[in-house]
């Protein structure tokens, strides 16, 4: 059994998910690739469209008002047209990967982003891919772009809840696998407070925040850093800067009241969660299925406007988050999370509803079991 995994450097969402799905394939011994859709068509454009979407990020968080807008025209946007740009783009993108899964003939197609289903999508259409394709959506809303992923046989979604999303998308059911955002295994370990404190080497006794802006290290942690320290709770802060050099020497160098630890890249974000009593964080849909699997408590703060709003969204609407405002401060959120039990309980009742701790396990099962079972069929049939 051989599997392909296409993903794109538009985040690091995307790749994590990517990597999730690949590593515990490796466990199983499965062959498996994971492909950059641009990287395998021409690396120098990898290398562009990685730091024009960072660019383009930290862009949108000035405007954000306008982006929003503007991502909301888009998503009212009739299915691509055959003579759009976007479509001709996929056409081109298409006859250029072909040659790459040709060379590693998969028995299954996974995309971990929507633009490299589009140009798989075109694949399926023409009859050159005969293997089972899965699209995975990696928020907890389902962008308009998934209408024109008419081939594929899977799409996995964060949760059955956006079914309504889905059949508004002409997405039928049948082709629905409501596992949940597939998250690196590890977050379905769950460690004590203490067990998790004394591999950092940290105190076990404060309340513990954790502190992230997404892997790329956006919003103004600074600014909330200012907030927490004048929190009359005890706290200790856990800041993961990401790949943000400039915040992370920022931060270092703050002086504070409250115990801080500063992190730049790390890949022990499941034990900092296990340390920690909440999370202050944007929305980001991986992060977010982290925090659900973990059951850790999220302030969301700084969404990018687009799917990140819609995130938000979600996971207000089912009871699973706080939100700062202009007029709800963290302070606001941290007395309602920590002076209120029956609040704290309720939040996390409906984060356990939401968790999908396992939803790689669960997808790879299902997929494993879909490829035997194609196999044993054409078994039969064969004279």
């Amino acid at each position: 059994m051989k599997v392909v995994i296409i993903t794109t450097p538009l985040g690091n969402g995307h790749n994590a998910v990517a990597q999730a799905i690949s590593s515990y394939l490796n466990q199983l011994h499965i062959d498996n690739v994971v492909l950059d859709l641009y990287e395998n068509i021409q690396p120098l454009l990898k290398d562009i469209i990685s730091k024009g979407f960072y660019l383009s990020m930290k862009s949108i968080t000035l405007v954000k008002d306008l982006a929003s807008d503007l991502y909301d025209l888009n998503q009212k946007r009739d299915v691509t047209s055959e003579y759009s740009i976007s479509h001709v783009k996929n056409q081109m993108l298409a006859s250029k990967l072909y040659k790459v899964i040709k060379e590693y003939d998969p028995d299954i197609i996974i995309c971990t982003q929507v633009y490299a289903a589009q140009v798989v999508d075109v694949l399926k259409e023409k009859g050159k891919i005969n293997a089972p394709a899965v699209g995975i959506i990696t928020d907890f809303t389902v962008q308009t772009y998934w209408e024109d992923v008419e081939h594929f046989e899977y799409i996995v979604v964060g949760s059955k809840l956006l079914n309504p999303q889905l059949r508004k998308r002409g997405i039928t059911s049948d082709r629905v696998l409501p596992f949940g955002i597939p998250i690196a295994e590890k977050f379905s370990v769950k460690k004590t407070k203490t067990e998790a404190c004394s591999l950092l080497e940290v105190d076990a006794g404060p309340i513990n925040v954790l502190i992230m802006g997404g892997g790329m290290g956006f919003g103004n942690i600074d600014k909330y850093i200012d907030e927490l320290d004048k929190s009359p709770f005890d706290l200790q802060l856990f800041v993961i800067c990401g790949n943000n050099k400039s915040l992370y020497k920022k931060i270092k160098e703050k002086s504070t009241q409250k115990k801080i630890k500063v992190y730049g890249y790390v890949d022990n974000v499941d034990i900092l969660m296990d340390a920690c009593d909440c999370i202050l964080s944007k929305p980001g849909g991986i992060t977010t299925s982290e925090a659900l699997a973990k059951g850790l408590p999220m302030i969301i703060i700084d969404q990018l406007p687009g799917v990140e709003n819609r995130n938000v969204e979600f996971l207000l609407n089912n009871g699973a988050s706080f939100y700062v405002s202009k007029t709800f401060s963290i302070d606001d959120a941290l007395h309602l999370l920590l002076e209120s039990p029956e609040r704290r309980k309720n939040i996390q009742e409906a984060m356990k509803s939401l968790a999908r701790p396992n939803s790689t396990q669960t997808l790879c099962s299902f997929l494993i079991n879909t490829i035997k079972a194609q196999e044993k069929n054409e078994q039969q049939i064969q004279p």
